[in-house]
């Protein structure tokens, strides 16, 4: 008798860790479900069928590094996109019109850096359209393109950005992590070589680390000779997309 009271427990206890299990399961599901109904506007890369990659720079504009990536873009006749924190839009005007006039592509960033997933969609819809007025009133235009800090997404931003008709721009498989400074020759290697045709890279233009060049910088000076040597196109971010609507 001892001996059955002891299965049955068993069977019971195993029936209901998979219940928990399976409730976790469907929980972490659905949790990520409204994804698909952004897919539309979700860019993570480009064509894979042509030698283009886009060069993003997020967290600036930067009184200082801003420039220098400037100047090599201009050098190597580079046209890349810039993903700007709004608070630091009105500080550094010229740099944001440099980039308009340029050629580049300028996109909202959120206006403190804000992690999306942890915010109220009203605080969203402040740090998004704040963003959106700054930029505009130094280039006459709205961008079109959305970054979210730290890649955070949740249903609230999606239709937020949706709403505005902007896409939201993530990146591919190769993250640098440049604002850790891990060093110059970590940044070209992983770039070089995980580089591949459609690639969205994620960079940036500010570093907490104040010298007179950042390791992005340093790096930039032989990453895009590299690549340009093996073929590839840099493109903006919206360039990449007309090649994905092409595809």
């Amino acid at each position: 008798m001892k001996k059955i009271l002891y299965t049955l427990v068993i069977i019971l206890f195993i029936i209901g860790f998979s219940g928990v299990c399976s409730a976790d399961n469907e929980k972490d599901v659905s949790a990520d479900s409204y994804k698909y109904d952004y897919e539309d506007i979700i860019i993570k890369r480009g064509n894979e069928d042509e030698k283009v990659v886009a060069l993003t720079f997020d967290d600036g504009p930067d009184e200082v590094f801003t420039p220098q990536v400037l100047d090599i873009l201009k050098k190597y006749d580079v046209k890349a996109t810039f993903f700007l924190i709004g608070e630091k839009v009105p500080y550094n005007k010229s740099i944001v019109k440099r980039e308009q006039e340029e050629g580049h592509e300028i996109g909202n960033h959120t206006y403190t850096h804000i992690n999306a997933a942890k915010k109220s969609k009203a605080e969203i819809e402040s740090e998004v359209t704040k963003t959106q007025e700054a930029i505009k009133e130094i280039t006459g235009e709205y961008p079109t393109i959305f970054r979210p800090p730290y890649r955070a997404l949740s249903r609230d931003l999606c239709q937020v950005v949706k709403d505005k008709n902007m896409n939201i721009v993530l990146w591919s498989n190769i993250d640098v992590r440049d604002w850790s400074n891990p060093g110059v020759n970590s940044i070209v290697n992983t770039i070089d070589n995980k580089v591949e045709n459609g690639n969205i890279i994620i960079l940036h233009d500010y570093n907490t680390v104040r010298n007179n060049k950042s390791q992005t910088i340093q790096a930039l000076e032989i990453v895009i000779p590299r690549l340009k040597e093996k073929g590839y196109k840099f493109v903006t971010i919206s360039e990449l997309m007309e090649h994905l609507d092409k595809k």
